[in-house]
């Protein structure tokens, strides 16, 4: 693995400062609250603040009370806003502090959440609030975990209710509320409140990305995390900020035999046919190898190990 520095037109002015509005005496306006969601990379950030996510509940209430729909959306913009972000960040930390699948579960619930955005929210051109950014750097880390077989469990529906209006709802018996649409500030969603399991598959492009298949422990108690995260771990040690960007290149190298002296036979062969060491390459003088170059958009931290190349 390698990284190269970057410059990336398509990547947000990310590191300008950016004054804040004050506080309006009060109720906060929801355009004023997304307003103050916008450069979350900046040490002035808001969607911390404790106090905005009270003040935007406050809203989002009273526009519930005043029968104003519209307001009551952007309200609810607003907190899907903050909490994509703060998703985006928590994840950022978890894999800073070696907890990957915690982080891989985060990830899912940060996508999640900027899907349901993407359906009642236009970014603006310069993606202020870096919801934009947000789905494309959750797709890239996504790409660079080891996960590769997940299960996908297989359910019978008996009992599926709005969660708007708590009526039971079928493809012959809707409520009337759409699925997805925003009522009283809050997102409409069916949930299954009575089912049957059927069945348990595994699959590799699951709906639900947290059914990572571990092997058991050794005691049959649980489970252990048997993965290597060392491409993840490269790429997270060399950011600082979840906000610095980075993509990844899939490049080849021409590695002589000599370098591969410690393959056995039977090993797979690095240069990825998926066979024996011994039946594929090990004949040869010099093996093209797969490799993974990163680009960082910001210079990596000092003192940082030497690239190593290993297989």
């Amino acid at each position: 693995m390698g990284h190269n520095m970057a410059a990336d037109d398509n990547v947000p002015q990310e590191f300008r400062h950016h004054a804040r509005p004050l506080l309006l005496n009060g109720l906060l306006a929801a355009s004023e609250a997304i307003q103050r969601l916008e450069r979350p990379e900046t040490p002035s950030a808001d969607a911390r603040s404790p106090d905005l996510l009270i003040q935007i509940a406050s809203a989002k209430a009273a526009a519930v009370s005043a029968g104003d729909q519209d307001e009551a959306k952007l309200c609810w913009q607003a907190e899907a806003i903050a909490r994509a972000q703060l998703s985006f960040e928590d994840s950022f930390e978890l894999m800073k502090n070696e907890r990957f699948y915690e982080a891989w579960c985060e990830l899912e619930q940060c996508e999640i959440i900027v899907a349901s955005i993407k359906r009642h929210y236009t970014p603006s051109p310069d993606d202020l609030q870096r919801i934009g950014y947000i789905e494309t750097m959750v797709a890239r880390w996504q790409s660079i975990y080891p996960y590769a077989i997940f299960f996908s469990p297989e359910f019978l529906k008996k009992r599926v209710e709005c969660s708007t209006c708590g009526a039971k709802v079928s493809l012959r018996n809707p409520c009337g509320h759409e699925k997805g649409e925003i009522y009283d500030g809050e997102q409409c969603y069916h949930r299954v409140v009575e089912l049957k399991l059927l069945s348990i598959s595994a699959v590799e492009n699951p709906v639900q990305k947290y059914s990572v298949a571990f092997l058991s422990s050794e005691d049959g108690s649980g489970h252990r995390d048997h993965y290597d995260y060392s491409i993840v771990k490269f790429a997270v040690d060399r950011l600082i900020s979840p906000y610095h960007g980075w993509h990844k290149e899939i490049q080849t190298r021409t590695v002589p035999i000599e370098a591969l002296a410690h393959l056995l036979p039977s090993a797979t062969c690095p240069c990825g046919s998926g066979t024996g060491f011994g039946e594929c390459c090990a004949s040869k003088q010099e093996v093209i190898t797969p490799h993974l170059q990163f680009v960082f958009y910001v210079q990596p931290p000092e003192g940082l190990p030497p690239e190593q190349l290993n297989f």
